[in-house]
């Protein structure tokens, strides 16, 4: 049996400083992306952002950006580094400043100094798809989200948000997390997913929990 060389999990960015490092298209793609979570902060370091990357950058106060190359006094105090340029020796100087400080860095195309991968995502409210392949195939990787994407319609947004907040409303215990299997497999919730039907899943949810506390 194959042994995979990475271990799939979501990095909590809740209070935690991103580094991002190179400019271009593929710089403003992943500022882009890093908006969308709850980092504290995030600094963009880069000789040549791309007009759009400004732009982000101003839109948003938790961005710093410094219109120059990197150096290592950035890597201080960040818990994660992103690089997104084609110089490998870039990659490589970004990894000799990172390892000795356990910093994890994801650099472009350079798997030799990869600590985490990049992923493919779909985001859906709560719900978040994450397509990898240990970086072997990230081309494959984004063709198969493209594919799926089109499959995931809102409804699964309205759902997550539903399940979250009744989730959040009910004790954490076995009993919670037998009633939210038991939802997400009612064939009846899921036509009403399909259908974007969120007053009947609401319906569903408030069903479900009733029939648990009679």
């Amino acid at each position: 049996m194959k042994r995979h060389t990475s271990f799939p999990l979501t990095f909590v960015t809740t209070g935690r400083h991103l580094l991002l490092v190179g400019g271009g298209d593929q710089g403003t793609n992943r500022l882009e992306t890093a908006l969308r979570f709850d980092w504290e902060r995030i600094t963009f370091v880069a000789p040549d952002p791309t007009a759009e990357t400004k732009e982000l950058a101003a839109s948003d106060p938790r961005v710093r950006l410094h219109e120059r190359d990197v150096e290592e006094a950035d890597v201080e105090g960040v818990d994660l580094v992103l690089e997104s340029t084609m110089d490998m020796a870039l990659g490589e100087r970004l990894a000799s400043w990172c390892r000795p400080r356990r910093i994890p860095l994801n650099a472009m195309d350079k798997l030799d100094y990869c600590d985490v991968y990049y992923m493919a995502l779909i985001l859906r409210g709560p719900l978040m798809l994450s397509i990898s392949s240990s970086g072997e195939a990230p081309a494959l990787a984004a063709l198969l989200r493209q594919l799926l994407e089109q499959r995931i319609g809102p409804g699964w947004c309205n759902a997550g948000m539903l399940m979250a907040e009744a989730r959040r409303a009910l004790p954490q215990n076995a009993a919670r997390m037998k009633l939210m299997k038991a939802i997400a497999q009612d064939q009846r919730f899921l036509d009403c997913i399909a259908e974007n039907n969120i007053e009947g899943m609401r319906e569903r949810i408030a069903d479900a929990i009733s029939r648990m506390s009679d």
